[in-house]
This record gives structure tokens, sequence and C-alpha cells, in this order.
């Protein structure tokens, strides 16, 4: 992602080409609404009607179509080595993804293809060569992909908050290639938005909340691996809110003995809907811990405070979070869990 520096007539161009994939995700939204494969409800969904699902392949496909254009604006070459498999694992994951949001295959190939995708991103990204460092990026991709898709459960929670980290990715990292990345995806999120909150018409599906997460992976390990992006603590700083619902409930579920990878509604977005609070409510607050997040990263970024305070600003909201969520759900009206 190395640049010589935008062209000419980047600060004219490249708004035209957000808002061309602004307008492009929209058109293939609303399409991909007529091709009527339906996310029927069960006892885990938040929606009580057959909704149709895949509009994530709107959101993929404008944000491919987007970032070699971008990047060329910006005095780049259409692709390089990261940028190329980074693309191509967004395609893979996204193509696999759409068919089990079709098929609804095996949990093991979703897994396998969500492996593939990490590896080939892992390989071509700037991460430092060793083995462990390997390893560790694979898991940190493979994490992030499921996070991001255990968290899209309420509209809008999941393409509003990644849209809201990409933005501030963007404005934290000013006149980076990174904004070749970030800003076309938020723009493609934003075409998708309507359509999904704070009615759905539509649903991501797997297909967009899956390649969501394995590119707001792909940031993080650019951000603490590559020099001129923002540091190392940006990503971890927006997505705290999403990242502390997935192990809080992961670590409730072990210390009950759950079967840690069957199904359930014990996420505290989950939680805060059944007892009582609007599912609104609960997107507008999970988006305002990415804002928060946002404004923590800005300030620490600025030497105001010490990446351990500025995690500890954004962990504490978080805190405040589940001790509400939990006490109100052990006194909401039903069975005790």
């Amino acid at each position: 992602m190395i640049a010589s520096g935008p062209a000419p007539g980047f600060p004219l161009a490249f708004p035209l080409l957000l808002l061309a994939t602004w307008i492009t995700a929209g058109l293939l939204v609303a399409a991909t609404i007529r091709l009527g494969v339906m996310d029927h409800p069960g006892h885990r969904s938040s929606h009580t009607k057959p909704t149709p699902k895949g509009g994530g392949i709107g959101i993929v496909t404008a944000f491919v179509l987007a970032v070699p254009i971008g990047r060329v604006l910006h005095g780049m070459a259409p692709l390089d080595l990261p940028a190329a498999g980074l693309l191509a694992a967004t395609i893979l994951l996204g193509a696999v993804s759409w068919l089990d949001d079709v098929h609804q295959w095996p949990p093991i190939l979703k897994l396998g293809a969500q492996v593939a995708a990490s590896v080939l991103v892992a390989l071509t990204l700037p991460v430092p060569a060793t083995l462990p460092w390997f390893v560790l990026s694979v898991a940190i991709l493979v994490f992030m992909t499921n996070a991001v898709n255990f968290m899209d459960g309420l509209n809008g929670l999941v393409s509003g908050s990644v849209m809201l980290a990409c933005l501030a990715l963007g404005v934290l990292s000013p006149g980076s290639p990174l904004v070749t990345m970030v800003f076309p995806l938020a723009a493609a999120l934003t075409g998708f938005l309507p359509f999904n909150f704070p009615a759905a018409r539509i649903f991501m599906g797997d297909v967009g909340s899956q390649t969501c997460g394995l590119l707001l992976g792909a940031f993080a390990l650019v951000c603490a691996f590559q020099p001129g992006m923002p540091p190392w603590y940006a990503v971890p700083m927006l997505f705290a809110g999403l990242i502390y619902d997935v192990v809080y409930t992961l670590a409730r579920r072990w210390r009950r003995g759950a079967r840690l990878m069957e199904g359930h509604r014990e996420h505290l977005y989950q939680r805060a809907t059944q007892a009582g609070l609007s599912p609104v409510a609960v997107t507008l607050i999970l988006w305002s811990f990415v804002l928060w997040g946002g404004v923590m990263a800005y300030i620490t970024m600025l030497g105001m405070l010490r990446p351990t305070s500025g995690l500890s600003a954004v962990i504490l909201p978080q805190l405040a979070w589940s001790t509400v969520v939990e006490r109100r759900w052990t006194k909401r009206p039903g069975p005790a869990e």
C-alpha cells in the first residue's frame, strides 16, 4: 500500500467515486431483494417474519469495484500484492458465504472458507514473516470474521458499526493509502443501511457480515504493522463494544458449561432486547460505543492518553453496559436461565 501521493484531481474525483460506490451498492441491494432468498425466523432470530437476505452482495461488489479506482486516484497502481490478496480473499469468502446463505452449508465448510481467506490475507499483507506472527494474524482474522458475524442480529447494528468504524479510520489516517479501502467500504455500507435500518427490507447475510469482519481484521493488521497508518490500538478501540460482547458472552457460556459452538441468543445485545429495550435503542447504543472508541483513539494518538489508558476508557462503558443489561435481564418476566 505504498503511494507516491494522490493525483491532482483526488479531492474532487475521490468523493465522486464514493458517491458512485454508494449508488452502486444501493442498486445492487435493491436487486438482491428481488432474488427472494429468505431468512426464515427461528428460535435464535430477532425477526418474526421471513425477510430477504444476501444484501452483502451489494456491499462486497461495490467495494471490490471501487478499491482499484480509488488506488489509482491516490497515485498507486490499481492493485499490488497486499491489495490483490485482500480483494481475492474478500471475493472468496463472499462467494462461499453467499452460497451458504442460499444452501445452509455445514459450519465446518464455513470455517474452512474463513481460514482459507484469512491465510490468503496473512500471506499477502506486510505482517512479520515469522510463524508465530503468521498464526496470530490468521487467528485475529478468523476471530474478527466470526465476531462480526455473531453480532449481526439486529437491524443496522453491524452495518452501522462497521460504517462508523471505517469513517473513523479514514479520519484518523488522512492522506494514507488506507483511505482507499475504508472510505469505499463505508460508502458501500451507507448504500445498504437504508434497506436495513430502522426497519429491515433485507439482511446483510453471511456474505456481508463475514466479509466485513475479515476486512476489519485486515485493517487492524495494517494499522499494527505498516508505518504511516493509525496505531495498533485504533481498531480495538473502535470495535471494543462488539468485541467485548462476543468475549463476554463466550466467557459466560464457558463458565456455565454450555457448548461454545452451539447457536444461542445470549449476546448482550440480544439480552438487552429480551429485557425490554427497543432494538433501535440497542443499535444506537452500540453505534455510540464506536464513536466513543474513535474519540479515545484520537485523543490517544495526540499523546493525551497512554494506549493502556485509552483502552481502559473504552472498556469502562462496556462494563457499565453489561451490568445494566444483566440486571434488567434477571428482572424480566419469564423463566430463569
